[in-house]
């Protein structure tokens, strides 16, 4: 005989596991298999359910087997939030945590008295989880390992108080709180944006930690009610749901991003461009200021894919618009809108030399050799300006006198130094290969 009643949970589990698996060929990466991992163990959860029919033996080990299934999915969707480095110091903390969880588990489920074992298993918790944590990779490293290690020390010390007071099966509830609270914090704390997704998924997994304390309240204060098993379960789905959501809003926001960004330097594209420039243009009336559109062209770029491959090209470009930003106020647009043609948008200006310092030090940063594995590159660059409202109204006639004013700099670039669009590779000193 099996336990039915477990079976739509568990048909439910396997689809949202082959969803999983799915989804996991167009998002691969070692947070998406961590979610894989931890809703195996979920459905492992389910089956053990699935089979716990019978008596002695066979109940415990079905019972152990569901328990330990439900913590290690829990410490897995931990370690999705957590980046955790698998260096040797981490993989060694994870075996010791895991084997303090497990040891916790199996005492208790099978009956032993002994509680110096419990008590070694808390310690091994601890220590583990210690471990992982200093070598655990957040945005805010320091403040994220002081607080995962001390809310693991607040379990120990409270599954010490049970073991004590001779309350060790308690503790197993304490644990699988602990646990799912941590797999909340974490996904917090791993998505900046606080998105329907994030917000539904953590929600999820608070309210999953909260069933386990409050089944104790309700089996202690209250235990002839009667609570189906589906009520218990709906935090998993609303998990499952949030993690979809944030897959679904990551792609969205992944699409929106390729629209309005340059594949190959991930500047803003010119539709991006285009729409900061109208913005940047109204600022300026509004607050009685100036705007500017700088347009640069790499003279001699063509000369790069021609005697090097369009591989050492495009590492060229990347590393030029690397340099370019890097000059650009955060307020301001840099967009790449050409093959080698770069536009940069300058926001709130009081004057309007402004721009033309902005240029003479992007014309700087043109000037210096980029290397690009063995060989040292170097273009020359014409930079044409244009001043909103002293050279033009509009963004179109804005555009189109930078335009005007950068072959008018291409030209006098050309006449200062004869042939400079000619470039030959000659060898440097050191072997390296240096386009003059």
């Amino acid at each position: 005989m099996l336990n039915y009643a477990a079976l739509p949970d568990l048909i439910a589990l396997a689809a949202l596991v082959l969803v999983f698996r799915a989804m996991l060929r167009r998002h691969s990466g070692e947070r998406m298999n961590n979610w894989l991992l931890g809703w195996i163990f979920i459905l492992v959860h389910f089956t053990a359910q699935l089979l716990d029919v019978g008596h002695g033996a066979w109940e415990q080990t079905i019972e152990t087997i569901s328990l330990l299934s439900l913590e290690m999915g829990g410490i897995a969707f931990i370690r999705a939030g957590s980046r955790i480095d698998l260096r040797i110091a981490s993989r060694t903390g994870l075996r010791i945590w895991l084997a303090g969880v497990a040891g916790y588990t199996l005492f208790v489920c099978w009956n032993i008295t002994n509680p110096r074992l419990y008590y070694a298993a808390t310690a091994a918790l601890v220590v583990g989880v210690t471990i992982v944590s200093l070598v655990v990779r957040t945005r805010r490293s320091v403040a994220d390992n002081v607080f995962s290690i001390a809310i693991w020390w607040v379990l120990a010390v409270l599954l010490t108080l049970l073991v004590y007071r001779g309350k060790e099966e308690y503790g197993i509830d304490a644990l699988l709180a602990w646990i799912y609270l941590m797999a909340g914090v974490r996904y917090w704390q791993h998505f900046w944006r606080k998105t329907t997704g994030v917000l539904t998924a953590v929600g999820g997994f608070f309210a999953w930690a909260a069933v386990f304390p409050v089944a104790v309240l309700q089996e202690l204060y209250a235990p002839h009610m009667v609570i189906e098993s589906e009520v218990w379960n709906i935090p998993k789905y609303i998990v499952a749901v949030g993690i979809l959501l944030t897959l679904l809003e990551e792609q969205i926001e992944r699409a929106e991003h390729l629209a309005l960004h340059d594949a190959l330097t991930g500047l803003p594209n010119r539709r991006l461009l285009e729409d900061r420039l109208e913005k940047a243009l109204e600022r300026a009336e509004r607050n009685h200021t100036r705007a500017a559109v700088l347009l640069i062209d790499l003279d001699g770029f063509k000369q790069i894919n021609d005697n090097h491959g369009h591989a050492v090209g495009d590492n060229f470009l990347r590393a030029a618009a690397q340099r370019l930003h890097s000059r650009v106020r955060k307020a301001d647009t840099i967009a790449r809108t050409g093959g080698d043609e770069f536009t940069i948008i300058i926001s709130d200006m009081t004057h309007a030399s402004g721009a033309e310092v902005m240029a003479e030090k992007l014309q700087e940063e043109l000037d210096q050799t980029i290397t690009v594995g063995p060989l040292e590159l170097r273009v020359s660059g014409s930079i044409g300006v244009a001043v909103y409202p002293d050279d033009a109204q509009t963004a179109e006639d804005l555009c189109a006198v930078a335009d005007a004013s950068m072959y008018a700099s291409k030209r006098r670039g050309k006449a200062e130094t004869p042939g400079s669009e000619n470039l030959v590779s000659a060898p440097a000193a050191d072997g390296h290969v240096t386009l003059l």
